[in-house]
């Protein structure tokens, strides 16, 4: 029966991850996000039932991230806000839920879990959207609309820079730790279909978060990377730089249409007013209240249809709805565990570039979240795996995986008991 939990346990959280890529507006989009929640707490719930999860306490991430739901939760409840009480709860319970996963004693495969779910998620793509999405990668321009931006499964195109953006680190970690050559083949093929979907999107903000990860990635290596590692780096430079004098005009052409450069309302001309003037709303937002500047106003409590506008931002978003306390230590909480994989990543004589990755996937987010509001949240693919990640690779102790089976190595790592043994 344990063998037969742990399976179940795994297909309901890929069953989850799956629906949450779909974003078609209307009933379906609340049926698959409910759907999404329900399978994500079943897979904790058989988790358990397993028998095989680890004694290990909670780390300093949960205990901040329960305190600050909990928090948010009573908050909504205190100011009369239904939906916030229910949005907090159901974060405490994701967090359960996610904390009985990550202790498993084969948490080291949930990695592989949400790889094989954006396999399906990329499938399904070429399967029912294949000629949305190449006619949006060659620059389809309409008039009177412009540039017709991919829009995955009816996922905002923004949105789709960090779920596909941060499905192409995911399968470039796959190919550096894979053994075989076929391995590597499929992981480089989906890093470069992510990346096709990123490019179809026009999603500028992905594009410059992958720039922002890739630049320290490279950085760190030529510093404090090994020998060979530096020069895998330079001969990969080497051949872009190639590939940049001679297809320079071509590359231009392209990048300018994809990224629509020459809009009047995204093109550079055009000053990022938009978004700024977004910004500066909600930081105005934020300090126009010296209560809720520290209590925030609850989970869920700066939509659109409430406070009037979008929140382009993570920052400001945690700002609103957990307070400038709650709202720094999780930012903080991001950071730290970005610095300290990457950090341990590249430890002299002792490199470990899977999780070297792990630290260059969190440093996506946090580029990201300058502009999206979901660096904490369970409803896209992506910043699910961020929130599973961030406690598991926190965890105080954790058993070593077994000889052979792919892990992105935790923080801390020695062995301890089974829950029940």
């Amino acid at each position: 029966m344990r063998g037969l939990n742990t399976q179940l346990s795994r297909w309901f959280l890929g069953g989850s991850i799956y629906l949450t890529g779909w974003y078609y507006e209307g009933p379906a989009l609340q049926a698959s996000q409910m759907g999404a929640i329900s399978l994500l707490l079943m897979a904790g719930f058989f988790s358990a039932l397993s028998g095989d999860t680890l004694r290990i306490r909670p780390s300093p991430v949960e205990w901040l991230f329960g305190i600050a739901f909990l928090f948010a939760m009573l908050v909504g409840w205190m100011t009369g806000n239904v939906l916030s009480t229910m949005y907090g709860a159901m974060l405490l319970l994701v967090l359960l839920a996610i904390a009985f996963l990550v202790r498993h004693s084969r948490a080291a495969d949930l990695i592989a879990v949400f790889r094989w779910a954006y396999v399906a998620l990329v499938g399904t793509l070429l399967l029912l959207e294949h000629q949305a999405l190449f006619a949006s990668l060659s620059g389809s321009v309409e008039y009177g609309l412009g540039l017709v931006r991919y829009q995955p499964l009816g996922m905002n195109p923004n949105l789709s820079g960090l779920v596909y953006g941060g499905g192409a680190l995911l399968f470039f970690q796959r190919y550096l730790a894979a053994q075989k050559g076929s391995q590597k083949a499929f992981a480089l093929a989906m890093v470069v279909l992510c990346l096709f979907v990123l490019l179809a999107a026009s999603a500028r903000a992905g594009m410059l978060a992958l720039g922002v990860a890739g630049s320290t990635g490279i950085s760190l290596i030529a510093l404090r990377g090994s020998r060979r590692s530096r020069m895998s780096l330079v001969f990969a430079a080497f051949i872009g730089l190639m590939v940049v004098v001679f297809k320079w005009a071509d590359i231009k052409e392209y990048m300018s249409l994809i990224l629509d450069l020459d809009s009047p309302t995204r093109g550079v001309e055009s000053g990022a007013t938009g978004r700024t003037d977004i910004w500066r709303a909600g930081i105005e937002l934020v300090f126009s209240d010296g209560t809720l500047l520290f209590t925030g106003r609850g989970i869920r409590s700066a939509l659109p249809e409430i406070i009037g506008f979008p929140v382009e931002s993570s920052y400001i978003n945690l700002a609103l709805e957990h307070g400038l306390f709650f709202g720094s230590l999780i930012t903080l909480a991001f950071v730290i565990t970005a610095c300290r994989a990457l950090q341990q990543g590249l430890k002299p004589g002792h490199s470990r570039y899977q999780l070297f990755m792990v630290g260059l996937m969190f440093v996506f987010m946090l580029a990201q979240s300058f502009f999206n509001r979901y660096l904490i949240g369970v409803g896209n693919p992506y910043s699910l795996w961020i929130l599973v990640l961030i406690l598991q690779v926190n965890l105080k102790s954790i058993s070593p995986a077994p000889i052979g089976r792919e892990t992105f190595f935790p923080l801390n790592t020695h062995r301890t008991a089974r829950i029940g043994s």
